[in-house]
């Protein structure tokens, strides 16, 4: 299954009865993001939590298969700010901003995605820590 596939059976409510939880998770999120646009960014910020930021390296099958793509809708859709590149090893680097809801939902996306897919090999998080958050940035991208 493709990730379009993928995202429209999420968004028809098809899938297994955790593939309904995440589309849940991610209606949540998708509101908080909204509230972000309107200006509403303090309200969207604390009524669920501080905002952070982590940086993630990942390894395995992260380079030539759309990764960078996929964490960025993911991230665009939960709402959350950062980027994600590519490593000259061939791993991937992210950092991903937001409430730790927005940035588990993109986790779980690129886990429920690349990791429980028969087709793809798989990543890992070879690495994740907290880093300062960034006040001014407003969105998520990939950097080359």
């Amino acid at each position: 299954m493709g990730l379009l596939s993928f995202l429209r059976e999420l968004a028809d409510g098809g899938g297994t009865e955790e593939d309904k939880r995440m589309h849940a998770e991610l209606d949540q999120v998708r509101e908080l993001a909204e509230a972000a646009e309107r200006g509403d960014v303090m309200r969207a910020d604390t009524s669920i939590g501080p905002k952070l930021r982590r940086r993630y390296h990942f390894v395995g099958m992260v380079q030539g298969v759309g990764f960078r793509f996929t964490t960025t809708n993911l991230a665009k859709s939960a709402g959350a700010t950062g980027w994600v590149e590519n490593e000259r090893d061939g791993s991937v680097t992210a950092e991903i901003q937001g409430i730790a809801e927005q940035i588990d939902a993109v986790i779980a996306g690129l886990d429920r995605y690349y990791n429980r897919r028969t087709f793809m090999g798989g990543f890992s998080i070879e690495s994740v820590r907290e880093i300062p958050v960034i006040a001014d940035e407003l969105q998520f991208g990939p950097r080359y």
